[in-house]
């Protein structure tokens, strides 16, 4: 008997044995209720473990393994604090926990955890995570002053070096800027420009034009798809009292854009710079190709701009001197007639060929008028075909041949088109209304017949007869005003 009791008693001791490894321990029970989606009861367990005395790294380890596999970052990030309590110099437990909190977008905390990190084992990757972390925060100065504390720089990003610059540049520490800035000019590619650009001011701002002016000249060549770069150093350099330099940067822009030199001239002059802006005019249409008459509007735009009216004359001289040269030459005394007004391209007449008139031959027959010759008006209209013309200029032609051969001549010949099927649809309501107007009910006739067989609507027609009316009435009463001037 005395046996059977000693059986039971050995059978109880293993069965509770086997109970206890059967059950969950501390740390598994909680990846269970997390698991379960019971935060709240994993938190309140946690808390009475905690309470207990259950402060064992291992135990906060595993247990914030298992509540990290289930999820529940938070509680998880709560046991590596207490961990790191116990362990402080753990680094793998510092970077599990960085990496925690960057993955629940805590940026403050992965921050200070980093800080500890970075301080115990610096690497690169640690490093950039953390300098990335300040700027994503815009915690400039503790940016600056962890970036000004590294000694081994080899573990910095060309960028960050840059960044060492500017932000040292911001804080009024000029040399330590130009020493980052000069090393991560070195380091950057071509066409990186942030801190180039900072560079470069900085180096005006303490006297150093010429290294200024050299460093900008291989930046140019590295910023061609980036034209507005080259501007505004050339407009700092101009600033600051270097014309020689500005003029030198501003003709490598141009050249490697050369659509940007009457920008360039004009926001130069805005500056206050009109002689440099000048020069930067100065060489343009010299030698090559004629320039087309949309370039010869634009210089001509960009020097008024600039204001020197003698270099904008002395090159319209230029340009008349040139042989062949029909369609710039025109172009040239328009636009300063556009400008100055037609008297004043009075001396530059006579060099105005015939040749060059027949390219323009609405301006010349407004010229022609303003000198009080007709006949040359008529026959310069007389080569006009309408069709090439734009619709704007097809309305100003009507308007000329009605203020110098009368109305009935231009209702004959916008018949005369009509009857070729040569006229213009937008001209349909001009005719109708000067056939109206005249009482010629044949050609009243002829017209809408035409707008009969077109596709336009009336109501279209009708608008259209309006807004082209009001041109026709607005450009006979310039040709009136002139033919008063004369």
């Amino acid at each position: 008997m005395r046996i059977g009791w000693r059986f039971l008693g050995l059978w109880a001791f293993a069965a509770a044995a086997t109970a206890y490894a059967l059950s969950p321990g501390s740390e598994e029970q909680l990846a269970m209720l997390a698991r379960d989606g019971r935060t709240s009861e994993a938190a309140s367990e946690l808390a009475r473990l905690l309470a207990l005395g259950r402060r064992d790294p291992a135990f906060l380890a595993a247990a914030a393994r298992a509540l990290e596999s289930t999820g529940n970052r938070g509680l998880a990030e709560d046991l590596l604090e207490r961990y790191l309590v116990e362990r402080p110099g753990d680094v793998q437990a510092l970077e599990w926990l960085a990496n925690l909190y960057r993955a629940s977008d805590d940026r403050p905390a992965a921050t200070r955890t980093l800080v500890t990190l970075v301080a115990l084992a610096p690497t690169r990757p640690r490093l950039w995570a953390l300098l990335d972390l300040y700027r994503a925060q815009e915690r400039l100065d503790e940016e600056r002053e962890f970036l000004k504390g590294i000694v081994d720089e080899t573990l910095l990003r060309p960028v960050d070096v840059e960044r060492l610059g500017i932000l040292l540049s911001w804080a009024g520490e000029r040399a330590a800027a130009l020493d980052a800035l000069r090393r991560a000019d070195a380091l950057m590619p071509g066409t990186q420009e942030i801190g180039r650009i900072v560079l470069f001011d900085l180096l005006l701002a303490e006297g150093l034009r010429e290294e200024a002016a050299e460093r900008a000249g291989h930046w140019i060549a590295d910023w061609r798809d980036k034209p507005w770069l080259g501007v505004h150093v050339v407009r700092r350099m101009a600033a600051r009292g270097d014309p020689a330099s500005a003029v030198a940067l501003g003709a490598q822009v141009i050249a490697l854009s050369p659509e940007t030199r009457f920008y360039l001239a004009r926001v130069v002059a805005e500056d206050g710079n009109r002689r440099i802006a000048t020069l930067l005019l100065e060489d343009w249409a010299q030698g090559g190709p004629p320039p087309s008459s949309d370039a010869v509007a634009g210089y001509v735009a960009a020097a008024y701009a600039v204001g020197d009216v003698a270099a904008l004359w002395r090159k319209a001289s230029r340009i008349l001197a040139e042989p062949g040269w029909y369609e710039a030459q025109i172009a040239i005394v328009e636009a300063l007639a556009l400008r100055y007004g037609l008297d004043a391209i009075a001396p530059l007449r006579p060099r105005v060929s015939w040749a060059a008139l027949q390219r323009q031959p609405l301006f010349a027959a407004r010229l022609a008028l303003h000198e009080g010759n007709p006949f040359l008006a008529r026959r310069v209209l007389e080569s006009v075909d309408p069709e090439t013309l734009t619709a704007p200029a097809r309305i100003e032609w009507v308007a000329l041949v009605s203020l110098i051969s009368g109305d009935a001549a231009a209702l004959a010949a916008l018949g005369d088109l009509l009857r070729r099927d040569r006229l213009p649809t937008d001209l349909l309501p001009v005719q109708l209304r000067l056939a109206e107007r005249l009482g010629h009910g044949g050609e009243q006739r002829l017209g809408l017949d035409a707008l009969r067989r077109s596709a336009l609507a009336p109501a279209t027609i009708a608008r259209q007869a309006q807004a082209q009316q009001a041109q026709v009435q607005s450009t006979a009463k310039a040709g009136l005003d002139a033919r008063r001037v004369q």
